[in-house]
């Protein structure tokens, strides 16, 4: 006889401060890429194309780590440490997220067709370095605070 361990829905964690900031990382990686769509059209392709993958891989990302971490789904997954790549992804997007907005902060006066949309992608990609840097700051503190502090010896 086998027991299963039942998949539950945590709904603590959307109320959490993490959750809400994965929330967030997804509205405003959705807002980037409508934006982005409309403004995109004044030869800088590769910029635009850039900014567009880092808004897509973090929007992706995002609901990825939305869905196991309601579903309950790391207690599962015991061959890899979703906390710490879940870390890394943070600090990795904050940093891409702050080159392509400075990318794209270089594209708004170029032309005038899109202008409005890239301003507004523009600051979509400075809300997502914010809701990307917060998660990693919290998760820098969380990680900070799970070491286990070395014990002084007596004299």
């Amino acid at each position: 006889m086998s027991t299963q361990a039942a998949v539950t829905v945590d709904t603590d964690y959307l109320k959490s401060r993490q959750g809400l900031l994965r929330i967030g990382e997804a509205i405003v990686g959705l807002c980037g890429i409508i934006c982005i769509s409309e403004g995109a059209y004044c030869g800088y392709g590769g910029i635009y194309s850039f900014y567009n993958t880092v808004v897509v891989s973090t929007l992706i990302i995002a609901i990825l780590l939305l869905i196991v971490y309601v579903l309950g789904l790391q207690r599962f997954c015991t061959f890899i440490n979703c906390f710490m790549s879940a870390f890394i992804t943070d600090v990795l997007f904050t940093i891409l997220y702050l080159i392509a907005t400075i990318l794209m902060i270089i594209t708004i006066g170029s032309c005038r067709y899109g202008q409005v949309a890239r301003i507004f992608a523009v600051l979509f990609g400075v809300c997502g370095t914010v809701v990307v840097g917060l998660l990693a700051l919290f998760g820098y503190q969380i990680m900070r605070s799970n070491q286990s502090v070395p014990k002084s010896e007596p004299a």
